[in-house]
């Protein structure tokens, strides 16, 4: 190449090189405090609450349970101490104190971050609790603010961005790149909003709902959060009234927005409380509608169907109608197919992971109406033809169906009864996460991966059962056949109607780590792998030496929406087929003997799709 194409070569690409510069990292760009774009959220209903007498207390609180002790680490304790927002925060302050010569002690800093804090929080598009606004109330307050409007005039970090109504400044901190912080100060009230968007829209405009509440909160410490979680029904509405933390969390967060699934519950609640430091406990609540709640959300002949010691097992107080309506809009009849299904099912629904398994195949198992002659099979006909039609992937390999050479090939359905009051279908579907081998299946040709999901369904004694692993759907019909224990046989009897939710943790144990080490394979992982071996295993293994665990509601329910606690069960030896109710209740902590170990209980050896994983 001559020296002439090379030089041409050479600015061109330091003029690309320059242009990659200038658009990722901008350094001649117009300096801004913070990013654009309004945030997607309800200001009125947040995801979480969360009430502390001082955050900087809260994880070491939680630890106080024997079982998350054991279980978490010295990280999770020190979290909120080391987290980089508080210490960005923090450093940015002292900055500012240092190179404005402004009054700010670092005792006063510390006492500032460790007061009593209303924290509201909404989920990011990661799913995360990712944007937040804060209210603290602090009589020393103003004297950290004095003069702040002088250093935002002239200081490229902090600068003023809005007025709230009464002529408030808001405030932005820029802590780095993409990562700034607004706040608000009032008299002794001050309010921190995680980003921006959470206040101001894309033009740096106010959003006048938003604006309104955070005027609100800095006025009265006041916001809609009690009044959307019932929190205000006793008084208990301000952050000065919780005496220890308090924190609430949606269902339909927990529930990944699947709120169909959950009807009934509108929220979870734990608060902790001390007594002179020497009675400290963790009380659980739940926001029930009970006019919501299928059949009193009574879960007792769910658990006579479902196998015994589960990895974790719940209730689910499903609506029928809003599932079907779900359901409609992947099938070909649309509502109409779905509700063929919908209106035959009632009551509660159950979902269990078993240490046999996956966690990626749950059984789940919801109750059918009784029904004559002529709707059982037109409720068959309906679920072979939504099977069919729903359950599968392309399987490059497949056989041609009815000779035709192209498209959209699947594995056949097969269906089979088992006596006259049992239907099964299943249908294999490749998967590399699959819970069988290929090379055992007869069908393992047509397989496009080394595992499949055998994907079943059965209709079996007014059961519905589903599961991605046949295997689970076979103990299911074992339990229902009289030949393999039920899983309220390690129940106390007397609980079984309200309890909604057991754990067993050596089985979970057994599980995660399973689960942890396909995930992570030594050729392709060596050091998270390595990592999980150091620091995940020994505490499963402290998991596992904790006896099952159930919670139950009240045996009463209220009559309207309201909170009503939840009971902690630590189950007892099992002196036969009934569990012995002697156990500690309310307080996750208290715990009965060891029980943790396996019961020695395998699968039905005579049971199809048994075969090793």
């Amino acid at each position: 190449m001559s020296r002439k194409k090379m030089a041409i070569l050479s600015v061109g690409l330091l003029v690309v090189a320059g242009v990659i510069v200038q658009a990722v990292w901008r350094p001649f760009g117009h300096r801004k405090a913070m990013e654009n774009g309004a945030i997607v959220l309800d200001i009125h209903h947040p995801d979480a609450v969360i009430d502390s007498e001082a955050l900087a207390r809260l994880p070491r609180d939680i630890v106080r349970v024997p079982l998350l002790r054991d279980v978490l680490t010295q990280d999770f304790v020190d979290y909120y101490e080391t987290s980089t927002t508080r210490l960005s925060a923090e450093g940015a302050l002292r900055r500012l104190a240092f190179e404005h010569q402004l009054d700010w002690r670092d005792e006063l800093l510390r006492r500032v971050f460790d007061e009593p804090a209303h924290v509201l929080l909404w989920r990011s598009p990661d799913g995360r609790l990712g944007y937040w606004l804060m209210s603290i109330h602090r009589n020393g307050l103003a004297k950290l603010l004095q003069g702040l409007g002088n250093v935002a005039a002239s200081d490229a970090q902090l600068s003023q961005v809005a007025k709230l109504p009464g002529d408030v400044p808001v405030y932005a901190l820029k802590l780095a790149v993409g990562r700034t912080l607004l706040f608000a100060a009032k008299d002794d009230r001050l309010v921190v909003l995680s980003a921006p968007g959470v206040l101001l829209d894309e033009k740096g405009a106010l959003l006048g709902e938003r604006a309104d509440a955070v005027a609100g909160m800095l006025t009265s410490g006041r916001d809609d959060a009690a009044r959307a979680y019932r929190l205000d029904a006793s008084g208990d509405t301000g952050t000065d009234a919780v005496k220890g933390h308090r924190l609430v969390v949606s269902a339909n967060y927990l529930s990944f927005g699947y709120q169909a699934f959950f009807s009934g519950i509108d929220a979870l609640r734990f608060d902790f409380a001390t007594n002179g430091n020497v009675a400290a406990t963790w009380k659980t609540w739940a926001l029930i509608d009970p006019a919501r709640l299928p059949l009193q959300w009574n879960s007792a002949d769910l658990w006579h169907v479902l196998p015994v010691n589960p990895a974790a097992c719940a209730s689910l107080p499903a609506d029928w109608s809003e599932a079907s309506a779900l359901l409609g809009k992947v099938i070909d009849d649309g509502a109409q197919g779905a509700a063929a299904i919908g209106e035959q099912l009632q009551g509660p629904a159950a979902v269990c992971w078993y240490a046999k398994s996956t966690l990626l195949a749950p059984v789940f198992v919801a109750r059918v109406k009784p029904l004559d002659a002529a709707a059982s099979t037109a409720l068959k006909n309906a679920l072979g033809k939504t099977f069919s039609n729903t359950i599968g992937a392309y399987e490059a390999k497949a056989a041609p169906v009815d000779g035709m050479s192209s498209g959209y090939r699947r594995l056949p359905v097969s269906m089979h009864q088992q006596g006259t009051d049992v239907t099964v279908w299943q249908r294999p579907v490749s998967a590399r996460s699959g819970t069988a081998l290929a090379s055992k299946a007869s069908f393992a040709a047509q397989l496009s991966a080394e595992r499949y999901f055998p994907v079943t369904l059965a209709l079996a004694h007014g059961y519905l059962i589903f599961s991605p692993d046949g295997r689970l759907v076979d103990d299911t019909l074992a339990v229902l056949g009289k030949r393999y224990p039920a899983l309220a046989d390690t129940l106390a009897p007397q609980r079984l109607p309200r309890t909604i939710l057991t754990l067993t943790p050596s089985s979970a144990a057994a599980l995660i780590e399973r689960e942890a080490g396909a995930a992570l394979p030594p050729d392709q992982e060596a050091v998270f792998r390595n990592a999980s071996r150091t620091h995940l295993v020994p505490k499963l293994h402290a998991l596992a030496h904790y006896p099952p665990v159930s919670l139950t509601l009240p045996r009463d329910l209220p009559g309207s929406t309201g909170w009503v606690p939840v009971e902690w069960w630590f189950e007892r030896a099992q002196s036969g087929a009934n569990a012995a109710d002697g156990a500690a209740d309310n307080v996750p902590g208290a715990l009965g003997p060891d029980l943790s170990g396996s019961d020695g209980l395998q699968a039905p050896a005579d049971q199809p799709g048994a075969e090793d994983n």
